[in-house]
């Protein structure tokens, strides 16, 4: 299946995101599916009163649509991951209260890209290089000098960097206006992919440990 996104989108077009002040959230890029879509793959069923852990708002972007989760993380987990990519594409970037941090890329149902955006170093790619270059145009790639600190400079601005390889993922642009309470009109919640009968943890979406060795970015 043909690579999906915008090329040019860059880590300026997401400068707004450095006046932000949420910890933790999910953001869904997807190509292509109008909000009501989006719904119907992930059997979801839309209420508007829902505000509880596991609440999800939908809504159209240019390119698809976007999908925001506060505090949550399933759009990184497998079985969403899986249900909502068929037959697109579709990139989520993540971070949890500690900062830590999640990008993937799926397309047709599988992981192609997968990396962690404060370390892109460890990635992992069907297409490496062309992952590379974007890496390197995001800034994403640090390059100290000999008098710099480690890494100083570079993880100030690796979300916005992570925003906008997900546009150039999937020619879906997330907005500020996205973000505004109530903006996104379409809301339900997505506790069904966490939950599990045997109490464990879902699993994530991963690049397949197939290719792994192949594709990991040196």
């Amino acid at each position: 299946m043909g690579t999906f996104g915008k090329e040019k989108a860059t880590t300026s077009d997401y400068v707004w995101w450095g006046q932000s002040r949420w910890p933790e959230f999910c953001f869904t890029f997807i190509a292509g599916l109008a909000p009501e879509e989006v719904l119907h793959r992930l059997r979801l069923t839309e209420d508007r009163e829902q505000e509880e852990f596991a609440t999800i708002e939908v809504g159209r972007a240019n390119g698809g649509s976007i999908m925001v989760e506060w505090a949550g993380h399933a759009g990184i987990l497998r079985d969403l991951v899986r249900d909502l990519s068929l037959g697109t594409s579709m990139a989520s970037v993540t971070r949890n209260v500690n900062h830590h941090s999640h990008f993937i890329h799926a397309i047709d149902g599988r992981v192609v890209a997968n990396l962690d955006p404060m370390f892109p170093n460890w990635t992992y790619s069907d297409e490496p290089e062309r992952l590379r270059q974007d890496l390197d145009e995001l800034g994403m790639l640090p390059q100290p000098g000999p008098d710099d600190d480690d890494d100083d400079g570079f993880f100030a601005h690796y979300i916005e960097a992570a925003l906008a390889l997900a546009e150039r993922r999937t020619g879906v642009r997330l907005e500020p206006r996205h973000l505004q309470p109530g903006a996104l009109p379409h809301r339900a919640s997505i506790a069904r992919y966490y939950d599990r009968p045997d109490g464990t943890f879902p699993e994530s979406a991963r690049y397949s440990d197939q290719h792994a060795s192949d594709n990991h970015l040196k």
